[in-house]
């Protein structure tokens, strides 16, 4: 039974976070000059300890830093290398863009005064210069140092509308209005500006017109930015309209319900309340643009771009908690608990980004080693809310995991007792019931919650494959086993693990031939299983192919199999199979 659980595909994340700006017009910028990327090759690793390497032995130790994803230690690393090499300009390029993803603005600040004499073209310099120019209110400055960003790269990208908000504080809306009009007649980003656009007429007071602008981009039945839907939905109620607002998160709540945002504003404009714009100044446009391209930079998995333009929407706007939730996500997405925790730190509490900000934490808790926090956190706000279910669903998947399928079915099962109402949108978590029901040797209970999964979900193809295989591995219900696989195989083509599992309910239908067919294709798609091999072996050995039988067999070996496969590899590899192929996964 352990085989076939380790050689399905991976169970899709239980929470995923709602877009906070994404689609609004970033797709094919990544052809684009980058940002100064420093990293080569970040993974998981624990904090790497030196004691004193010495100046040329801190540049290595720190280029294996980075490369193992400890930007933390890289830095402090790099710091000693450069103050024995202070005229290597690369080297202090990697310093200055660790600073900043670690946050440390004021170190920053002074790297990126010496870069400014030494590399003028870096973009990420005349930006933090432009923050600085910023705080300090001198808004010609920071359109100084915004005209020298260029137009390659995304920074360029985003100059126009960065400018815009600087001409916006410098000469008023009407200046700025003409600006980003002008540019969006010219290559960019056009959702993004028309956006921005929108924001300075409800800034501006021109509440009308902005409702105009932006109900070209936002239509009913399409999904659109969340934050340009909370511009209008503002702009709406501001403009005595509120139906009209209710009516709009009504509509794009029906396509993105676990959206935090969407469901605070819409329970405000049910209370009668207030909603807030995303933000109400020329800064706050600023970092808006900075954490709109990062949310888009990271939805195409860019992540160490993401970081640098997240930690500067935070130097402009230090309390703006999407900023700090995609900051922590990003972290941990490189292996940073340490700095994602600091950041979930600076959440506001009872913001809407709270509650999946503690989720987050559970999982950052459980990265830094502290698995029983995570667990005593997510029981908390299991008990605090008895109407949500995120928190158990969290919970659940940290102790499958773990494979404690015993308190992970506990998990699942109270969260399934708590849906008032079964939707679509809810199959995983059958799903992931049905898995712990059936490592915890309770099948019949498991077949009813992946069938459930699939009423929800008919063609999921991770559970068509999960109960086809399973009743292949039992032998039972053939013929619709390889029914729901092919559907599945046409779903993923080219998920090794689902053909497998088609080629071998052929083997067990006894049609060899055609097994050999699907299993030589899933062996193609995922060399390294032990149990595809071992699959195919058998099926050789059926069609008398017996040398290359002998073959898989032997590599399946080599791919660290469980213990039950190796006693049976190892006596097939003595006497072969008989007349009748064994009955395992």
């Amino acid at each position: 039974m352990a085989s076939r659980f380790r050689r399905l595909p991976p169970v899709l994340a239980a929470i995923r976070s709602s877009l906070l700006i994404g689609g609004l017009g970033l797709a094919g910028c990544s052809g684009a000059s980058p940002l100064y990327d420093p990293y080569t090759d970040a993974r998981t690793a624990p904090p790497i300890r030196v004691e004193d390497p010495g100046p040329a032995g801190a540049y290595l130790a720190g280029r294996f830093a980075l490369r193992k994803g400890d930007f933390v230690t890289a830095l402090e690393l790099y710091r000693r290398a450069l103050a024995d090499q202070p005229d290597d300009l690369e080297l202090r390029r990697r310093v200055f863009v660790l600073e900043i993803e670690t946050g440390a603005f004021e170190d920053a600040l002074r790297s990126a005064g010496e870069l400014a004499q030494l590399s003028p073209r870096l973009p990420e310099v005349h930006m933090v210069l432009a923050i600085e120019a910023l705080r300090r209110g001198s808004w010609r400055e920071v359109r100084d140092r915004l005209d020298r960003l260029g137009r390659r790269g995304v920074l360029g990208m985003a100059r126009p509308i960065l400018l815009g908000w600087a001409t916006y504080a410098d000469e008023g809306a009407h200046a700025a209005l003409d600006l980003l009009a002008e540019e969006d007649r010219s290559e960019g980003l056009p959702r993004l500006n028309a956006y921005h656009r929108g924001m300075m007429l409800i800034l501006d007071g021109r509440l009308e017109d902005a409702i105009t602008l932006l109900r070209e981009y936002v239509r009913p039945g399409e999904t659109a930015p969340t934050r340009m839907v909370q511009a209008l939905a503002f702009a709406l109620q501001r403009a005595d309209r509120a139906e009209e607002a209710r009516a709009l998160l009504r509509d794009q709540r029906a396509g993105s319900l676990d959206n935090p945002l969407l469901a605070a504003l819409e329970a405000r404009l049910a209370a009668g309340e207030a909603v807030w714009p995303p933000f109400e100044d020329p800064a706050g446009g600023m970092a808006d643009v900075l954490l709109g391209l990062a949310q888009a930079l990271q939805d195409q998995n860019i992540g160490e771009r993401s970081l640098v333009l997240a930690r500067l929407a935070t130097f402009i706007r230090p309390e703006l908690d999407e900023a700090w939730f995609l900051v922590a996500r990003l972290a941990l997405g490189r292996d940073q608990p340490r700095l994602a925790l600091a950041a979930l730190a600076r959440l506001t509490p009872g913001s809407p980004w709270a509650w999946r900000g503690r989720l987050l934490e559970a999982d950052a808790l459980v990265e830094a080693g502290r698995r029983e926090e995570a667990v005593r956190l997510l029981r908390r706000m299991a008990d605090e809310d008895p109407t949500r279910i995120e928190a158990l669903v969290t919970l659940g998947d940290l102790f499958r995991r773990d494979e404690d399928y015993a308190r992970a079915e506990k998990a699942y099962r109270e969260a399934i007792s708590r849906l008032r109402d079964v939707a679509p949108r809810h199959w995983r978590l059958f799903y992931v019931h049905g898995i712990t029901l059936e490592r915890t040797d309770r099948w019949p209970e498991a077949e009813k919650a992946f069938l459930r999964a699939l009423e929800l979900q008919p063609d999921q193809p991770f559970v068509l494959n999960y109960l086809g295989y399973s009743w292949v591995d039992q032998g039972i219900n053939l013929e619709r086993a390889k029914e729901m696989l092919h559907r599945a195989v046409e779903l993923r083509p080219n998920d090794g693990f689902i053909v497998d599992s088609l080629g071998w309910a052929y083997y067990r239908l006894g049609d060899y031939e055609k097994a050999v067919e699907y299993l030589e294709r899933a062996v193609e798609l995922e060399p390294g299983d032990p149990v595809i091999n071992d699959h195919l072996g058998d099926a050789y050995w059926r069609v008398g192919r017996t040398r290359e039988a002998r073959f898989q067999w032997r590599r399946a070996l080599t791919l660290e199999p469980e213990d039950d496969l190796v006693g049976e590899i190892r006596r097939k590899l003595r006497s072969g199979l008989g007349e009748t192929g064994p009955r395992r996964g």
